[in-house]
């Protein structure tokens, strides 16, 4: 009769402390879903007070760290122009100067004049023509160092860099 009690109690004792961590863990998930749902409201409202022009200024107290955005004729880096041309008496639209590998231009007349950043590489694209063809810069705005005004380039059914870029 002792070793009945005696599971009998054991066994109530594992009940319990299944019942007690059922409630605990239940308890925890409840805390951390309230939690959750009240951290979201907040960001809501604050979000939505942000948007609010009239109540903007009660959350942030420097209007200046927001910044404004860019207009049209702003821009990011400085820019300038060379020009190219072709030593031909004749136009040749077979050579297609290109800027970073994009074209830009063709020769349709004999002289182009190209705007330019910073670090932009100009190439010319013979590979459609037979004979060799002769191009010459023969300008370049002040602040673009590096670019030898007058150098001649022979190009003959490839692809020739002219020059690459550098702003002052």
């Amino acid at each position: 009769m002792k070793i009945v009690v005696f599971k009998a109690d054991k066994k109530k004792d594992k009940i319990s402390k299944k019942s007690v961590s059922r409630f605990i863990n239940f308890g925890i998930e409840r805390v951390l879903f309230f939690a959750f749902v009240c951290i979201f409201i907040a960001i809501i409202f604050v979000q939505g007070t942000l948007l609010n022009p009239s109540l903007r200024p009660y959350l942030i107290k420097d209007e200046m760290a927001d910044g404004r955005p860019l207009a049209s004729e702003e821009y990011l880096y400085r820019e300038g122009e060379i020009s190219i041309a072709l030593l031909e008496s004749e136009n040749n639209e077979d050579l297609k100067l290109l800027v970073n590998g994009d074209e830009v231009a063709v020769f349709n007349q004999n002289r182009i004049t190209l705007s330019v950043k910073d670090g932009d590489v100009i190439e010319v694209d013979a590979s459609l023509t037979e004979r060799e063809t002769e191009l010459e810069i023969i300008s370049a705005s002040e602040n673009i160092s590096g670019v030898e005004v007058g150098k001649k380039i022979k190009v003959n059914s490839n692809i020739e860099e002219i020059t690459r870029i550098s702003i002052e």
